[in-house]
C-alpha cells in the first residue's frame, strides 16, 4: 500500500511503513476478548446448551469462521470460561481482603462478602456454576482447583498468625472444602430470588461469621 504524502510522520514506522493503530497481538488478542465476553454473555442468557458458535460469534460480531482461529472447538471455548471468571473473582476478593481490617474475622467477612458482590455485579457466573459441573465438566474442576488453593493460602496465612482454633492439616483441608461449599449453597438460597441474582440480605453474612468464628477463628 502506497503511503499518502498527507499522512503525518508521526503516523509512520521508521522504515516508512504506515503505522497499525495496534499491532497484530493486540487486534489477536482484542478479538479473543470479544469473543470471551459474547460466550460469557451467551451462556448467561441461553445457558452452556444454547451457547452455540453461532451465536457467540454474532454476539462478538465476528465471521463464524475466525471463532476456530481462537479456539480448538465450541467445548474448548465453555471449558476456558470459569477459569478465567475465577480468576477474576480471586483478584475481587483479593482487593477487598487487602483492605480489610488486620484480623482474621475482618478477613474472612471480606472474603464472603466480596463473593456476593462480584456474584450480583456478574450474574452469568450463577447459572455458569449450576450448570458448569455437566456442560463443561474441565472447566468447573479447574475452577474449583483455583478456588480452593485460593482459601488453602488463605487458611495457610491464618495459621502461622495463630489465628484458627484448628491446626491440624486434615482438619484444616475439611473446613477450607466447608467454606468453600457454604459460599455455593448460601447463594442458591439467598441470591437467586424471583429469577434474578441479586446479593443476599446483611444477615446471611452475620449469620455466617457467627459459625465460623466459633468455630475456626480465635
Amino acid at each position: 500500500m502506497d503511503i499518502p504524502d498527507s499522512l503525518p510522520a508521526s503516523n509512520r514506522d521508521v522504515d516508512g511503513g504506515p503505522s497499525r493503530r495496534l499491532k497484530r497481538a493486540e487486534k489477536v488478542e482484542a478479538t479473543r476478548a470479544r469473543l470471551f465476553e459474547a460466550a460469557i454473555a451467551t451462556v448467561g442468557e441461553y445457558g452452556y446448551a444454547g451457547a452455540s458458535v453461532a451465536r457467540v460469534t454474532e454476539h462478538a460480531g465476528v465471521a463464524s469462521g475466525t471463532f476456530y482461529n481462537y479456539f480448538e472447538s465450541r467445548q474448548d471455548l465453555l471449558d476456558q470460561l470459569l477459569p478465567a471468571i475465577s480468576r477474576q473473582l480471586h483478584l475481587h476478593v483479593r482487593e477487598r481482603v487487602l483492605t480489610a481490617e488486620d484480623s482474621a474475622t475482618a478477613r474472612e467477612r471480606a472474603r464472603i462478602s466480596a463473593f456476593f458482590e462480584f456474584l450480583g455485579d456478574a450474574p452469568h457466573l450463577f447459572k455458569m456454576l449450576s450448570e458448569g459441573r455437566v456442560q463443561a465438566p474441565e472447566g468447573f474442576h479447574r475452577h474449583l482447583q483455583q478456588q480452593t488453593e485460593s482459601y488453602r493460602r488463605a487458611m495457610r496465612y491464618e495459621l502461622e498468625r495463630g489465628n484458627l482454633r484448628v491446626t491440624d492439616p486434615d482438619e484444616i483441608e475439611v473446613a477450607t472444602q466447608m467454606l468453600l461449599a457454604s459460599r455455593e449453597y448460601l447463594s442458591e438460597r439467598f441470591c437467586f430470588v424471583d429469577g434474578r441474582v441479586t446479593r443476599p440480605p446483611d444477615f446471611v453474612v452475620d449469620a455466617y461469621m457467627k459459625f465460623v468464628s466459633a468455630a475456626l477463628f480465635k
